[in-house]
């Protein structure tokens, strides 16, 4: 049964690990003899005496500003030479000399250990001193706390990663590649800082260690290059790395391959050599995955800014005759910069942002490297001053290179800011397209033309556009009858979409959804407009040419006709009984129906207890239902009396329109244009419409609230 345990067990496992590293680290730093001395070497040779503690056990004493051995109680004496001081002792040619570089340590640091310790310097001049057994934690410099956090922080990053996705290879390899760093740093962070000496054969054994650790993380990033972010080699081949420099290792650590420059540095420097070639390899295989791309580039990006920053804050400096402008032993912080970034990138942390973070941290760090060599060349070419050199190249810089920047990122890039007015016509041609093929087509259209997609699929509506598979797609929601759309691999697959094109879709889909929803309200605006105009004539047009139907005197029929001609121009303009007051308009459709009723042989009986007050907008349909109710009685009731009453009941008005003919069951008749017309126009004014056998004859009554 395979245990799986959670990531914040990993997290916490690993935290855990990393405590008992560093008590053990410091306890091994701290159990060492203390002077309080700080001791440095010239590049003469000379081994001086920089500076004295004032809390130290050599405090009070005048110290001699040149060392040249020191003494213990029993009068032994070893001269100190200027490779005591050394850092890192693979610097020397051969085993042998690391073996007397190991010993001499031992002999200084046996002589430290004893209960007084004589400081000689040169003219006899000497200072006693009683060594402390533990060196304090104040007394330890940046140096070994620089050393110590980057091979703590590297651990806990490589545990984070791996605990993200166990079961890939590419995570495990790289917390191992983490290890390395802590298995190399920790080791480097006590020797390195040593006050003079600490047992040779600790010495020895910390170096051992160190190496180690570099060969094991270079064999973990050349196994993690050729298995990610795509197989280079098959099965398990991408451990060779291991059986090649592990047992290189083990053969420097028994001292059978000459020296260090054959068992250490070499190694070192083709495993460098592979890395690159592998980055180079995977680079060129990834053309057709942008996703792997920029893994790859993130990777170049973190070799770059790490590799940069060392040398422009380390070896430019020198170049133009400057001081560093950090000490070398700070070199681990950039180290760490070019470790969290590769994390990020084996991690697949926001890749579809790596390429923008990629060119602007390039660009940045291509001015400052524009301005060190421009900065250089005028002081050795033309011979200036240090500040004013420095000033016209920074002028020159910002003159020439930053506006190249924009133009020269979008070039290299392919990316390219379009304007959103540039979209406005195309977005209209979409909405306005005769069907919803022809629309989802013109759709489609233009977004290629945006983003240009390898591919452009139908995908699943997230509601909003959403990236997937870390940048490799990109879904476009559903708007009104279009489906929605999935666009794989931006810029025909030379980079990854990202937050901008999400931000540059949710545009498109709003101005779109924005142009459908006027379009809509125009076809329905044009459709009601239809449907008003429609009911108006069937309603008023139809009634007045009925009139002038059964008028038996010409001038009236020609009055009518005339009286129909101008309401057909109302009916056009939409103007159809506005200027007119309600007693105005009450009289106006009393006369109306009076001569048409007239001229059948009917007779009206108008009933109004009071004039109605309501607003202009419900004129026109008021008027309409009116017209239609008598017309609809004049065509078919074969009545002989209209009586149309008019009053205020409640919170609304009232409406009746009665005759005495023959009547008719309201189910049993298929309602015409007429009936259907009064229905939409009640409906409009929210009230009630109801057509009711009256006994004789029929009673159509329709209910407005005041309101409408």
């Amino acid at each position: 049964m395979t245990i799986r345990f959670p990531p914040a067990a990993i997290l916490i496992g690993t935290v855990l690990m990393g405590v008992v590293a560093v008590v053990a680290l410091l306890y091994l730093t701290i159990h060492q003899p203390w002077l309080g001395v700080a001791i440095t070497g010239t590049p003469a040779g000379e081994i001086r005496i920089a500076h004295v503690r004032a809390d130290g056990p050599a405090q009070g004493i005048t110290a001699p500003q040149r060392l040249i051995a020191v003494e213990g109680a029993g009068e032994e004496s070893v001269t100190i030479e200027a490779n005591d001081l050394v850092d890192e002792p693979d610097i020397a040619a051969t085993y042998d000399e690391m073996a007397r570089f190991f010993a001499r340590q031992t002999e200084i640091d046996r002589t430290l250990r004893q209960a007084t310790v004589t400081l000689r310097g040169t003219d006899n001049k000497s200072a006693t001193v009683t060594p402390s057994t533990l060196r304090p934690l104040g007394d330890l410099p940046g140096e070994f706390w620089v050393q110590l956090c980057v091979g703590l922080a590297a651990w806990l990053v490589g545990a984070w990663v791996w605990s993200l996705r166990r079961s890939d290879p590419a995570t495990a390899l790289f917390a191992l590649a983490s290890f390395a760093i802590l298995l190399a740093t920790f080791p480097a962070a006590l020797y390195s800082t040593r006050e003079l000496a600490i047992d040779g054969g600790l010495f020895r054994f910390l170096s051992i260690l160190n190496h180690g650790g570099a060969l094991m993380f270079a064999a973990a990033m050349i196994a993690l290059l050729l298995s990610y972010p795509g197989p280079l080699v098959s099965g398990g081949w991408r451990y060779a790395p291991f059986f090649i420099l592990g047992p290189w290792w083990i053969a420097d650590s028994l001292e059978i391959l000459g020296g260090p420059p054959v068992g250490v540095h070499l190694p070192i420097l083709l495993s460098m050599a592979a890395i690159i070639a592998c980055a180079a390899l995977q680079y060129l295989r990834a053309s057709g995955d942008p996703g792997a791309r920029a893994i790859i580039r993130w990777f170049g990006l973190s070799i770059t800014v790490g590799a940069g920053s060392f040398a422009l804050t380390v070896i430019a400096p020198s170049l133009i005759g400057l001081p560093p402008l950090l000490p070398q032993s700070y070199a681990f912080i950039f180290f760490l910069l070019i470790h969290v970034g590769l994390a990020l990138g084996v991690a697949r942390y926001r890749l579809f942002d790596l390429d923008r973070w990629a060119f602007r941290i390039l660009f940045y760090m291509t001015a400052a490297a524009l301005l060190l060599l421009v900065d250089a060349m005028l002081i050795s070419w033309i011979a200036i001053g240090r500040a004013p050199a420095f000033g016209l190249a920074l002028l020159l810089v910002a003159l020439f290179y930053l506006p190249l920047r924009d133009t020269l990122a979008r070039r290299l890039s392919g990316r390219s800011e379009p304007r959103q007015e540039a979209w406005f016509p195309d977005m209209i041609e979409v909405a306005l397209a005769p069907s919803d093929k022809d629309r989802d087509l013109r759709w489609q259209a233009l977004l290629n033309t945006v983003f240009r997609p390898l591919r452009i699929s139908p995908g699943p509506d997230r509601g909003a556009p959403t990236l997937l598979e870390e940048g490799t797609a990109l879904v476009i929601p559903a708007i009104g009858a279009l489906p929605a759309r999935r666009l794989d691999h931006a810029m025909h697959g030379r980079r990854l979409f990202s937050p901008r094109d999400v931000s540059r879709a949710a545009e498109l889909c709003a101005m779109l959804a924005h142009a459908l929803d006027s379009r809509i309200a125009y076809e329905q605006g044009v459709a009601a407009e239809r449907g008003r105009i429609t009911r108006d004539m069937h309603d008023n047009i139809g009634v007045q040419l009925l009139g002038a139907l059964h008028s038996r005197d010409a001038t009236r029929k020609d009055a009518l006709i005339r009286d129909t001609l101008v309401d057909l121009r109302e009916i056009i303009n939409n103007s159809a009984g506005q200027g007119l007051t309600p007693d105005e308009l009450m009289a106006e459709l009393r006369a109306d129906m009076a001569d048409l009723l007239s001229s059948a042989g009917l007779t009206l009986v108008w009933n109004m207890e009071m004039v109605p007050d309501f607003p202009a907008r419900a004129v026109p349909a008021m008027r309409s239902i009116l017209r239609e109710a008598v017309g609809n009685a004049l065509r078919h009731a074969d009545a002989a009396t209209i009586r149309v009453t008019l009053v205020r009941a409640g919170d609304g008005l009232v409406l009746t329109v009665e005759d005495d003919g023959r009547g008719f069951v309201p189910d049993a008749v298929v309602p015409g244009h007429g009936l259907e017309n009064m229905r939409a126009r009640v409906a409009a004014l929210k009230g009630r419409l109801a057509i009711e056998p009256a006994a004789p004859g029929t009673r159509i009554t329709v209910h407005v609230p005041v309101e409408a």
